[in-house]
């Protein structure tokens, strides 16, 4: 009997410990442990801040934002395989714009599908190859913000949702190369029933021996009658495997540097086979 009554004892305990474990082991977030929760609500589109700072973009120049403008966007592209560095680029439903940070590894708090506001206040724009870019100043140009105070100009909103409009990219085609576009950059499109010219089954994307000065082997696609250079680093975790063959359709983030049109994906997995 003495047996029963403390095995009983010692089940109830046990329970009561699990139970009030339990309590702690799915504790529950209000805000995300990262970036600035105080960040309002965005006061300006993407459109209207590259408008507001338009010659500052065009003239390759660098502009420190003095008023208080914050910005929202989903974020498209990140630093997740390596094919893009130190930044990663959002977009909204009027225009995208790049988000230089000097540290690595942002694709942890800022994943493809993760809708952030950026408060610009304090931070520099310009033009980068007359590309709109938010960060610090380098050399007396537009470059990268310094890591530290990254996370007092970012607020992280809801959940990653690869659902919400602006991951649904926009199918362009010859027409879209024209100097209108030029300032609707770094978009999220897709590129139907193209092939990449370099690509002949034992190609690689970005060897070592081929690279330039930047670590960037360039490769050719051409949309109609216009060329684009795929922009593929040699630091990116796919840059050793074969180029694929055949029509692809391929997701990623429509660029330029001055006027040389330029195509970035942040990894294979926006590639898709075209079965003919």
């Amino acid at each position: 009997m003495k047996s029963i009554k403390y095995l009983s004892i010692l089940a109830l305990s046990l329970f009561v410990t699990t139970s009030c474990m339990n309590e702690f082991d799915e504790p529950q977030f209000n805000e995300p442990p990262f970036g600035n929760n105080e960040i309002g609500a965005a006061t300006h589109t993407i459109a209207e801040l590259k408008a507001k700072y338009a010659s500052t973009i065009s003239g390759n120049s660098v502009q420190q934002i003095t008023e208080d403008i914050i910005i929202e966007g989903v974020v498209v592209a990140n630093d997740e395989s390596g094919n893009v560095y130190k930044q990663f680029i959002i977009n909204d439903a009027t225009g995208a714009m790049v988000i230089g940070v000097n540290d690595v590894g942002l694709y942890a708090m800022v994943p493809k599908g993760q809708r952030v506001r950026i408060a610009c206040k304090d931070l520099y724009i310009g033009g980068y190859g007359k590309m709109a870019q938010i960060g610090g100043l380098y050399n007396g140009k537009v470059g990268r913000m310094n890591r530290y105070i990254y996370p007092q100009h970012i607020r992280i909103i809801g959940l990653p949702d690869m659902m919400q409009e602006e991951m649904q990219p926009a199918v362009i085609d010859d027409s879209f190369f024209t100097n209108d576009n030029k300032n609707n950059l770094a978009k999220f499109v897709r590129l139907e029933n193209v092939s990449i010219t370099e690509a002949n089954g034992t190609e690689l994307w970005a060897p070592e021996e081929k690279k330039n000065s930047s670590n960037v082997v360039e490769r050719n696609i051409k949309i109609g009658s216009t060329k684009i250079v795929l922009r593929m680093s040699t630091y990116a975790d796919f840059a050793n495997e074969a180029i694929p063959t055949g029509k692809l359709n391929i997701n990623g983030v429509m660029t330029r540097y001055n006027d040389y049109w330029q195509f970035v994906i942040s990894h294979t997995t926006d590639i898709e086979k075209v079965i003919e």
